[in-house]
């Protein structure tokens, strides 16, 4: 598989204990990118963190792609959608809600069959109205929230386990007003505007689109494709309705055949193109740009490492997995496998003019990563993480101990504690004064053995090895 690197650089990690990660541990990660100059196995690694690079998009795929309908036309799921489950493909279908089941528009049923194969379903809003339009009539305020609430609702109603995030601007049309609106209620909007989006959106409640028209020819519609792929942007392609023979069904429709070929063009290209809804690829973007590699602790047997962001919103769940890679010292042939909690996570080595390199995807903001080594570095036993300002006493202790750590400043304070296999068991995070402060830890009940409390602050981030004994 092509793996091209994205425009951002390597990234070193750094935290409370990363120094003596690395004079323990300098046989098996390598460090910082000012060793490029120093010959494979010259050992010389200064302790100041580990490279890593997260890909621009999933896979380290050069490219990223989405196909979206729009209105739900019966063509849409009777002729299109078995095209794309023959590539296994997924789509985003923007619904408008008070067409579902009306005419020519399938019902409920087909869109939860939808949605159980892996399809997005976002609000093409409830009446599809010009929002522009409303936009410039103060007395429609009211009107324009209820298309954008009672839309999502009713998808969030008739598909209860999975969320609609996402909406499509029916005719394009909006303005600053409408998108300011739309941010209360979904995670990102498409527009019509015909082109592709580079690495980042111009704006998330106006993604760029490429309409494909009735009468636009095979060659151009591939063309679209083709020049985001060199570009290594995101296409969004927005597709109405569609024609079989003399019968056609929805706005602008396109021969079926048309999009059968432009699909088998797009197959050509899937080892270096992502291929997804416009939701994840959303997700994606936003957890790329805000997340950090962070080395924890190393212990025995394992190298502990976690995915973090500040991404916080309780509508949206951000729960796409990221493409790393990481840059390791030798083979590292000691290494068995990469676990996040309970989940063990595929990894491939691979060399790269003379350096190598560990390619794994981890989720942000859940389990600590654990690397797994077949054998403990040569006379390395466990190792204590610097504290820097945080401790428990007692230590180790059976039944509870007191966290004691301290802030520069009052703020809020992110404090989680971890298990061995880098569950999440307790969660103290509060806002906490500046100065030192303590937190009652209860481990009545839990396994004996080492567990991991993560404190992190705008200001710092420390951690405490806590030891439950017999």
């Amino acid at each position: 598989m092509e793996r091209n690197l994205p425009e951002k650089s390597f990234s070193s990690v750094n935290s409370a204990g990363v120094r003596n990660f690395f004079l323990l541990l300098s046989f098996i990660l390598f460090s910082s990118i000012t060793v490029s100059a120093q010959p494979p196995g010259a050992g010389i690694i200064p302790a100041t963190g580990v490279e890593y690079q997260i890909a621009r998009w999933s896979g380290f795929k050069k490219a990223a792609f989405t196909i979206s309908f729009d209105d739900n036309y019966r063509y849409q799921v009777t002729l299109a959608n078995p095209i794309l489950n023959k590539h296994n493909y997924k789509a985003t279908y923007f619904i408008v809600t008070n067409r579902v089941g009306k005419g020519w528009a399938p019902g409920w049923d087909t869109i939860n069959m939808l949605a159980i194969h892996g399809h997005e379903i976002g609000s093409h809003s409830k009446n599809h109205p010009n929002f522009a339009n409303l936009c410039m009539d103060p007395s429609c305020a009211d009107s324009i929230r209820h298309e954008f609430r009672d839309s999502r609702d009713t998808i969030d109603a008739h598909i209860p386990y999975r969320q609609c995030e996402s909406f499509a601007w029916p005719d394009g049309a909006t303005n600053d007003s409408a998108m300011k609106i739309s941010k209360n209620y979904y995670m990102a909007c498409r527009g019509s505007y015909n082109n592709y989006e580079g690495k980042d959106p111009v704006s998330f409640y106006n993604i760029a689109s490429q309409h494909i028209y009735h009468d636009t020819p095979l060659e151009i519609v591939n063309q679209y494709l083709d020049i985001a792929f060199i570009m290594e942007g995101w296409l969004v392609e927005r597709w109405h309705g569609f024609q079989v023979g003399n019968d056609t069904n929805g706005y602008e429709p396109v021969p079926i055949q048309i999009f059968e070929d432009h699909l088998n063009h797009v197959a050509l290209k899937e080892d270096s193109l992502w291929i997804a809804p416009l939701g994840s690829v959303v997700k994606y973007i936003r957890e790329r740009d805000a997340s950090v590699l962070s080395f924890i602790d190393s212990v025995g047997y394992n190298v502990t490492l976690r995915l973090t962001n500040s991404l916080s919103d309780p509508m949206i769940k951000y729960d796409v997995p990221l493409s790393l890679k990481v840059k390791i010292y030798g083979k590292m042939a000691q290494l068995s496998k990469i676990t996040q909690g309970n989940n063990t996570l595929p990894f491939n080595e691979v060399s790269e003019e003379g350096t190598n390199y560990i390619y794994f995807d981890a989720v942000p903001n859940d389990s600590l990563i654990r690397f797994r080594l077949f054998h403990p570095p040569s006379g390395v036993g466990d190792h204590m993480a610097i504290r820097n300002g945080a401790e428990n006493y007692p230590n180790p202790f059976t039944k509870s101990t007191t966290l004691l750590f301290d802030l520069p400043k009052s703020e809020h304070a992110d404090i989680r504690v971890f298990d061995q296999n880098g569950r999440k068991i307790r969660d103290y995070s509060n806002y906490y004064s500046a100065g030192r402060n303590s937190v009652e830890f209860d481990g009545r009940g839990l396994t004996p053995g080492v567990y991991n409390c993560i404190i992190s602050s705008r200001e710092r981030e420390t951690d405490i090895r806590m030891v439950i004994k017999n």
